[in-house]
């Protein structure tokens, strides 16, 4: 039976005795299970929101009471830079859908949080609740009426109890059901280092003066047209980086060595979700990536302009990038609609300092290679870093579900994203389009 009380001036009807501790009971199983054992912030927001719910004190549970009460936030906080409550919102939802998708809590009464609220939804079990009041001679007849509906259906060659697969599963289904392991391809952009090591120190220093002004850095500097930034992506603004010109055989081109971290925290996400379904997967580089890899199984290819294989992928797809570096230009093309031209970022190389970026998440059977791939990318690192949560979040995926057609689970697709970024973070992608073929 699904209970939804009627809200009434920010308040709920309590739950009967009864009903309240059944619930605080499957509230202790799901804080004490895997998937919130490890995330302190989702379990207290969890068992502070349910205890609201079931004393009917709904109306403080908004996202900046929530900041303030669970999170320790100051009453004033700017909830556009700190969406701790989103974010811990959105991630509690995804626990809790893996949670019920296990088998062995079919029975269980259920805590919900629906997307755009903070107020729990509880769900009990009507056939449990109704057959412990029957008489036991009609339990007993009942459960045998059940089993010989049961017994019939496994005759038939149906498979019953299995939990309905969630949109990600969909999603990833073809990936996960490929035989063998799936590979996992990161983009590696092309670094160049220098060979002397007193060269690399004061690039270093010059770092250290920018972060502990009074300290003074040693040694060469590269010329102005190299660029240097700290890892909190500031620019090194210092007039030495203009005083020497590097001799060419100065310079080493490093094609194999480093991940972006955008790319990197996506990668994160991907090989997570893999790992909890219990399947095997093998990580490379772009660059140590061949045809006969992509050919031997399933395979997710991660970053636009720094994997090669992603952009060979993309080239016979609807949307994909395209790069104009005379005039400093990076889009999303439409092949069906090429006088678009409002998916574009000009002059973000290559500091990245952006407001916005655009994504395309793919599914497809490679032409090619004739094996399923998923494909997230961003023109820069903040859209690949969305597009890899956009394909292991349940929520952000869903919002992309209700605009398919019937039937997508076993179809091509592709979701064009926009991606909002605020002091070099990105926020939540929003859908801008899509096709399912």
């Amino acid at each position: 039976m699904s209970r939804r009380p009627e809200v009434v001036e920010g308040t709920l009807s309590p739950l009967p005795p009864e009903k309240a501790e059944e619930i605080r009971a499957a509230l202790e199983r799901v804080l004490s299970s895997h998937q919130f054992r490890g995330s302190r912030r989702c379990q207290n927001l969890l068992r502070h929101i349910t205890e609201q719910t079931l004393a009917g004190a709904t109306g403080g549970l908004k996202e900046r009471s929530l900041g303030v009460e669970v999170f320790g936030r100051p009453p004033d906080y700017d909830t556009s830079q700190e969406p701790v409550v989103r974010a811990t919102a959105a991630e509690t939802r995804k626990k809790l859908a893996q949670y019920y998708q296990e088998p062995g809590h079919e029975s269980e009464a259920r805590i919900e949080l629906q997307s755009g609220s903070y107020v729990v939804e509880f769900h009990f079990n009507q056939a449990v609740d109704a057959a412990a009041k029957r008489p036991r001679t009609r339990f007993i007849l009942v459960w045998a009426a059940v089993g010989v509906a049961v017994l019939t259906l496994l005759a038939a060659g149906l498979v019953i109890g299995r939990p309905a697969r969630s949109v990600l599963d969909q999603l990833w289904a073809p990936l996960l059901q490929a035989p063998g392991a799936t590979l996992i391809c990161v983009g590696q952009p092309i670094v160049y280092n220098l060979k002397s090591t007193e060269a690399q120190d004061a690039i270093q220093g010059i770092l250290a003066l920018q972060n502990h002004p009074g300290t003074a850095a040693e040694g060469t500097v590269p010329r102005k047209d190299l660029l240097v930034r700290s890892a909190a992506g500031d620019r090194a603004e210092d007039p030495r980086l203009a005083s020497q010109t590097i001799p060419r055989k100065d310079l080493l081109i490093l094609s194999d060595r480093y991940v972006d971290l955008g790319d990197a925290i996506c990668l994160a996400r991907v090989a997570s979700l893999i790992d909890r379904s219990g399947r095997p997967y093998r990580i490379r580089g772009d660059q140590s990536t061949s045809f006969t890899d992509l050919c031997e199984g399933a395979s997710v290819l991660i970053g636009a302009f720094n994997n090669q294989w992603t952009l060979r992928a993309l080239s016979r797809l609807r949307y994909t990038f395209v790069k104009d570096s005379v005039h400093e230009i990076d889009m999303i093309r439409d092949r069906q609609h090429p006088e678009r031209t409002d998916w574009t970022l000009k002059g973000a190389w290559p500091y990245w300092d952006v407001s916005a970026d655009y994504a395309i998440v793919s599914r497809i059977v490679d032409a090619t290679t004739n094996r399923p791939v998923i494909i997230a990318a961003g023109i820069t690192r903040h859209g690949t870093t969305a597009a890899g949560e956009f394909v292991t979040n349940p929520e952000y995926f869903a919002d992309a579900v209700a605009r398919f057609p019937a039937g997508w689970q076993k179809k091509n697709l592709q979701v064009v994203l926009s991606v909002p970024v605020v002091n070099r973070v990105p926020g939540r992608p929003r859908i801008l389009a899509t096709h399912v073929w």
